[in-house]
């Protein structure tokens, strides 16, 4: 059967929030190698092979210099096919450069998670500005939420816009099912993952000034991201940490904690269905939506006492998390049939 439909791939979180669209579609996926490891546990876990492992990624590379491998090793293999959509998922370089070769290639591009917006290009970087770049590339966006959309509108995008959710909750809903229901730790905890590069340095050290405060309270689990900034940085506070922990043993994690701080975008998108409430420390969010339904605050000043303050306050504050404003389970058949309508 002729494949009509190429899927780029490059990180973990992209192969989660494409799953439920290749579990449908028969879909050639190329894959940049982004995240090798990472990538490979959830292609495991989907039973997913790629049609094609770039395998790209180098220690210490620049990420322009990946952009700029990653265009071409996708543009030679998609000259080898005749291709009618190309999909790419997020603000990722992988996805950047999928969008660049479809253009290229006068390939109808299809963006899953278009409209996401801080409204700073410079935070988050690269991603703002990846995600500006693809949208106003795109044949066809799929946007998440309402804002998502208006965001969309008021940059006059020329491509077509369909409000249908995020398939992250679709996989997540899938994926909760294999989680295990014993404690990490018998004891009650907070679940920490900082690795955002906005905000390394004096502010990153504020921040665990304030966390290793706060252990003093409750403890903290923070599987600590291997990025020598936050690291040394971690080291010189000297608040505890444990090694990465994959992502189904985080997901354990989240499951049984008592509260969420972080600055990761897709923990953002996790904590409602688990019923969680998160602190997002981050001055601003590309899902706004998580603040603005009461599960979540964001840190809008990074110094130790105003964090504090902030979280503990909120630790107190009873919230009733009814639902997930991300998405559902039916994501992946709203943008199937669209896409189908399409011809």
């Amino acid at each position: 059967m002729k494949k009509e439909d190429v899927v780029i791939t490059g990180c973990r979180p992209e192969i989660i929030k494409l799953y439920p669209i290749i579990k449908k579609l028969p879909c050639f996926i190329i894959h940049t190698g982004q995240h090798s490891d990472l990538a490979k546990m959830m292609f495991d876990f989907f039973k997913i092979t790629p049609d094609v492992d770039l395998k790209l990624m180098k220690e210490n590379q620049d990420i322009w210099e990946f952009l700029s491998n990653a265009i071409f090793g996708i543009d030679k293999e998609i000259k080898k096919h005749n291709f009618k959509r190309l999909w790419v998922q997020g603000d990722t370089i992988t996805a950047l450069a999928g969008a660049i070769v479809a253009k290229r290639n006068n390939i109808k591009l299809v963006h899953l998670e278009a409209g996401l917006r801080t409204g700073d290009i410079f935070n988050p970087y690269p991603e703002e500005l990846n995600r500006v770049l693809i949208d106003q590339m795109s044949d066809i966006l799929f946007a998440p939420t309402d804002r998502a959309v208006k965001n969309l509108l008021n940059e006059k995008v020329k491509g077509e816009i369909r409000l249908v959710g995020n398939t992250e909750v679709e996989s997540l809903n899938i994926i909760k099912k294999t989680i295990s229901n014993k404690r990490p730790i018998k004891e009650k905890y907070i679940l920490v993952t900082l690795h955002r590069r906005e905000t390394f340095g004096k502010e990153l050290e504020e921040i665990f000034k304030a966390l290793k405060e706060l252990s003093k309270d409750i403890n903290i689990v923070f599987p600590c991201h291997p990025n020598p900034n936050v690291r040394k940085i971690a080291d010189k506070i000297g608040i505890n940490y444990i090694e990465p922990v994959n992502y189904f043993e985080f997901l354990r994690y989240l499951k049984f904690c008592e509260l969420v701080i972080s600055d990761s975008g897709g923990t953002s998108e996790n904590t409602p269905s688990f019923k969680k409430k998160i602190v997002i420390m981050r001055k601003k969010t590309e899902r706004q939506e998580i603040v603005d339904e009461g599960y979540g605050i964001l840190i809008e000043k990074m110094e130790k006492n105003y964090i504090l303050k902030k979280i503990r306050k909120f630790m107190k504050k009873k919230v009733n998390i009814t639902h997930n404003p991300f998405g559902d389970s039916r994501v992946s058949d709203r943008i199937l049939k669209i896409i189908k309508g399409n011809g």
